[in-house]
């Protein structure tokens, strides 16, 4: 009499379902910062254009301190947004099963084993892949986090800048 507990194959099934929907929303939210961050390198980008090109006649017309630092911190921080956003954006693995793990599917060990072994353990494996997606997303809000904020300390410089230059003439 076998005493170990066995998986019941509704519960598994309803727990897989759980995982792939899991797996959907972690692709959607990486998505989502893609988006953001892209968004976000191109505004920096153009704002970063513009504001060297019209921050110099500032600094010309102005002939101050303050006014290269304004101007000076103004482009550093478009540019650590534009930088943030870009690290946000570059290639990572996608969340998805192992190579390894598929390659098995066709092998007589995987195709004798009972369907709620099969699902348990690709519900294993994809527990592990959201894992590491998760992971990967946090540290990429936490740079777009950052990479906004840059760029609001840059637009505070830059109305600064134009500020000044609209009251001095």
């Amino acid at each position: 009499m076998n005493t170990s507990p066995q998986p019941n194959p509704a519960t598994v099934e309803v727990l897989l379902d759980t995982t792939w929907r899991l797996t959907a929303s972690e692709a959607s939210r990486t998505d989502a910062l893609d988006r953001k961050a892209a968004t976000l390198a191109t505004f920096a980008s153009l704002l970063t254009a513009l504001t060297a090109t019209l921050g110099l006649r500032f600094v010309e017309d102005t002939l101050a301190w303050w006014a290269l630092t304004l101007f000076t911190g103004a482009l550093v921080l478009l540019g650590t947004a534009v930088v943030l956003a870009v690290i946000v954006l570059l290639p990572r693995e996608y969340l998805t099963l192992g190579i390894d793990y598929l390659r098995r599917f066709p092998t007589w060990s995987e195709i004798v084993k009972a369907p709620e072994q099969v699902r348990g353990e690709t519900m294993r494996t994809l527990i592990r892949a959201i894992a590491r997606e998760r992971e990967g997303n946090d540290a990429k809000a936490r740079l777009v986090g950052w990479a906004y904020i840059a760029l609001a300390a840059a637009l505070v410089l830059t109305i600064a800048e134009a500020v000044t230059l609209g009251g001095t003439r």
